[in-house]
């Protein structure tokens, strides 16, 4: 064969191939080179990906026959075609057993506050049922209305005093005399002065303060019985009992007392926070201890 011929040889396909140039090595004759570890590492990993792909593929094809085949199940059982299911089956979880501390925790982490209000209400009630139970309750409350603070300066004397007359009317086993002081010191002030009248007023609204001291410079009425049979004049004024004597200055150790210092009871009457029966009831109950104290003054030297 020529090399002309040899220029040009037909394939299988009786396409024309360039022959190789004379020395030359054509690529399908070359040996095969061996393959590198990096190549085989390269090739085995393509080919475990391609695995795991096609096992992915496969897994999710398969779950998502089961849930086609679940939701047709569960049309069935909605549609009352079939009544149970070997599919489609209730799992009841069996709730854990919580321990002691547990439940403890459980219910103050849901209800924290409610049981801090609780606790509060419960801490505030006790305190003040127990404030009431130990407190002492007043026998009788006398108003002393004065236009100083002397008398207020010997308040605890004064409420010695008189409980040595008062007794244990309301049977709890002691006797208090409450000593509630008005002092209308300066009435040029307009706030004082409208302060210390709304006192007045405020406890001349109560039918329980029967009882009054004053200096006479007040300007209510303080009423006495000057009008009834039995009261020496000396002792008994317009304003109640005369309180300055040897035995009231001893008593309230005040040698200075002046002459003006009276104490009265007020006359029952319709009161609006009060009605007259219950404001008699009071008066009724204090007027023997105002008969003992008006014999014990008017035994007294001056």
């Amino acid at each position: 064969m020529s090399n002309e011929d040899k220029g040009k040889i037909l394939s299988e396909s009786s396409e024309p191939v360039e022959a190789p140039v004379e020395g030359e090595v054509h690529p399908s004759e070359m040996p095969d080179k061996p393959k590198t570890d990096v190549m085989l590492y390269l090739d085995e990993e393509v080919k475990a990906r391609e695995e795991a792909s096609r096992k992915d593929r496969a897994a999710r094809a398969q779950h998502e026959k089961e849930l086609q085949e679940k939701k047709i199940e569960l049309m069935k059982l909605k549609t009352g075609v079939i009544e149970e299911s070997d599919t489609i089956k209730e799992v009841h979880e069996e709730a854990r057993k919580l321990t002691f501390g547990e439940t403890l925790e459980n219910i103050w982490y849901r209800s924290k506050w409610i049981i801090l209000f609780v606790v509060f209400c419960v801490v505030a009630g006790g305190y003040i049922v127990y404030s009431q139970v130990t407190s002492e309750k007043a026998d009788m409350t006398v108003l002393v209305v004065m236009d100083n603070n002397a008398l207020y300066a010997r308040t605890e004397e004064v409420e010695t005093f008189l409980e040595q007359y008062c007794g244990d009317l309301d049977g709890n086993g002691y006797t208090h005399v409450l000593v509630y002081n008005i002092v209308l010191s300066d009435l040029e002030d307009v706030t004082s002065s409208t302060s210390a009248q709304a006192q007045i007023m405020t406890q001349l609204m109560t039918g329980d303060n029967i009882m009054i001291i004053s200096d006479g410079t007040t300007e209510f009425e303080v009423h006495d019985f000057t009008q009834d049979e039995g009261y020496d004049d000396e002792c008994m004024t317009e304003y109640g009992i005369r309180l300055n004597c040897a035995l009231t200055r001893e008593e309230l150790r005040w040698e200075a007392m002046p002459d003006e210092l009276y104490i009265g009871m007020r006359q029952p009457q319709e009161l609006s926070g009060t009605k007259l029966e219950k404001m008699q009831e009071n008066f009724d109950e204090l007027l023997p201890m105002f008969q003992s104290l008006y014999d014990a003054i008017s035994a007294s030297e001056p």
